[in-house]
């Protein structure tokens, strides 16, 4: 790799002329046009690309982002974090990934892992229910912006989604087509996001003066096995749901499984929601109903956040992002 050391000696120039020049200073140092464009031309066409671990120790920077999510290969983290990369990019920030494997044991280690990498702000989906080991972090006063899942009580800022009113708008769309059995596929009760969306599905059924029935609230993690197994467990109640809210989209792949194994159809047998978006779902037969996620503009305002407390020392606003209900095939009116 060709250095500052190497060009200077190839263009008998100064370290410091070429220096000023790669760095966007020579019209500031009265460098004058011809030698500016020698030198850049040279350096583009053997290939010179700044040092930046170098540079970023000099100036205390890494210019890295750390990003931590629970599971990769769930296509709503995937978008995002596409999207954090795309916009940590364009301010010249790399991006180092990690995935938790919605562990919290393996979280701590790579929350470790990251300061040991020096990054200039973290971005993390958490897991479990606990957020001391991310006090160390904050105590480095190193930024730190947690993204769809949070802890409000924490004080650390967080990017996510609407998730009451998505979840209560979901339950309206059901109860407005007749349905008064209506399970709710969930995730861990000690997350808090999924405590709001559990809280919008059950103010839908106050509001519409429907008993709440606690058999039907199911499951206890984002995954595909507790989608599948949870279904299996109410649409074989005695008095099974004819209406499912799936907590998020791993788990409502865990429903369409289960619903195929049980030789049922949607929505002939039972009508589905799923709390997720993937462009996949408006592809099947029946085209899923769905409350989308902005989990692009999540990760455009975390990594916004984030560059802004670094360079200006301003504290992050946490935010929570408008959520769309997507009507489609899944969802059968029947009469009460």
């Amino acid at each position: 790799m060709p250095t500052l050391k190497q060009i200077a000696k190839d263009l008998n120039i100064s370290v410091s002329t070429v220096s000023r020049i790669l760095n966007g200073k020579g019209k500031k140092s009265r460098i004058s046009n011809a030698t500016a464009e020698t030198v850049l031309k040279y350096a583009e066409e053997v290939g010179y690309a700044p040092n930046l671990i170098a540079k970023g120790l000099q100036a205390t920077q890494t210019f890295t982002l750390g990003l931590m999510v629970p599971n990769i290969a769930n296509p709503f983290f995937a978008i995002m974090a596409k999207n954090i990369e795309r916009w940590a990019s364009r301010e010249h920030y790399s991006i180092i990934l990690v995935d938790s494997g919605e562990d919290v044991e393996k979280e701590k280690i790579q929350v470790k892992t990251m300061m040991g990498r020096k990054v200039d702000g973290l971005i993390v989906a958490p897991v479990g229910d606990a957020y001391q080991h991310f006090n160390k972090i904050r105590k480095q006063k190193i930024p730190l912006v947690f993204v769809d899942r949070y802890f409000s009580d924490s004080g650390i800022p967080y990017m996510t989604s609407e998730n009451y009113k998505g979840a209560f708008n979901a339950t309206s769309e059901l109860i407005r087509n007749g349905h008064r059995r209506i399970s709710l596929i969930s995730g861990s009760p000690l997350n808090e996001l999924v405590q709001e969306r559990t809280k919008g599905y059950l103010d839908a059924l106050k509001q519409a003066n429907i008993e709440v029935a606690e058999e039907l609230i199911v499951g206890t993690a984002f995954s595909v096995q507790n989608g599948f197994e949870s279904t299996k467990c109410v649409l074989q109640l005695k008095k099974p749901p004819t209406a499912i809210l799936a907590m998020n989209n791993l788990i409502g792949f865990g429903v369409l499984k289960a619903v195929k194994e049980l030789g049922l159809t949607i929505p002939d047998a039972v009508s589905l929601i799923i709390f997720d978006d993937n462009p996949y779902l408006s592809l099947l037969n029946p085209t899923i109903s769905t409350v989308r996620q902005n989990s692009e503009k999540i990760g455009e305002l975390a990594v916004k956040a984030i560059l802004t407390e670094i360079k200006k020392d301003f504290n992050i606003t946490s935010m929570k992002i408008p959520t769309e209900l997507i009507i489609r095939e899944s969802v059968r009116y029947i009469s009460s």
